[in-house]
């Protein structure tokens, strides 16, 4: 089965949510919408969106409109505990999520394994990443994280990753559950990955969209040649 994009948003998160820019709940809705859009314009044939806050992104005519051009999508809506996201932080809320739709989702579960990506968000080279993926039978890849604003550049992007549902319980949701706001779910999982997985170099993704904790558009970064040797945590599929 093509792999499944799982779409994670909160569009109506609580009002004291810590570190979050974009508070407006129309605003997070149209541009998740707008990444969503982007994902079936490329093609993208599996797609599962979670709300976190009990939100349906698309209405049931847009879901119709999609499915109309042969295009797998659910729509799953998750109500968080809102104090605890208070308490515990956005990642650790996140966590939650993605365990949420692998229990729900029948695509997902089909798949085995999937693409996640934060809501607002989506790879411009996708193509490319997929057909990296399965040329070199990848059970998991993560990306370092490349922001000119940080000073440990040895953090993992949580924003987009591949993995196996097996290795999300097993090693990914441990790392989000130990994060909070000072202990950052970039920093947890770079501790998990390095336990479980190679160290090797790949194509990076190239990610646009829009920070919903920034509260503005994502830089983008063109980066050279490093561009298709990018660092990377990955391992392969078993007897391949």
């Amino acid at each position: 089965m093509l792999p499944t994009v799982l779409i994670t948003s909160a569009i109506a998160p609580p009002a004291n949510t810590p570190m979050l820019g974009m508070t407006d709940h129309n605003l997070r809705a149209i541009t998740t919408k707008a990444a969503i859009y982007f994902w079936v314009g490329q093609g993208q044939k599996n797609i599962v969106v979670c709300d976190s806050t009990g939100s349906s992104v698309l209405t049931d005519e847009e879901l119709l409109s999609i499915r109309k051009l042969h295009i797998g999508i659910e729509q799953i809506a998750y109500r968080q505990d809102d104090a605890m996201v208070v308490g515990r932080g956005k990642a650790f809320a996140e966590g939650q999520l993605i365990k949420f739709a692998l229990d729900n989702s029948e695509l997902l579960i089909k798949s085995g394994h999937f693409f996640k990506c934060t809501g607002k968000m989506f790879c411009r080279n996708f193509a490319a990443i997929c057909d990296l993926i399965a040329t070199h039978n990848i059970a998991n890849m993560f990306w370092k994280l490349y922001e000119h604003t940080l000073v440990d550049r040895n953090l993992v992007d949580a924003r987009f990753f591949y993995t196996s549902i097996v290795d999300f319980h097993r090693f990914v949701l441990p790392a989000y559950a130990a994060s909070s706001e000072s202990q950052i779910v970039e920093y947890q999982l770079s501790l998990s990955l390095n336990s479980h997985l190679s160290k090797g170099a790949g194509r990076r993704p190239l990610l646009s969209g829009f920070s919903g904790g920034r509260g503005d558009q994502c830089q983008e970064y063109y980066l050279g040649d490093l561009d298709l040797t990018y660092p990377c945590w990955y391992s392969l599929r078993q007897g391949k």
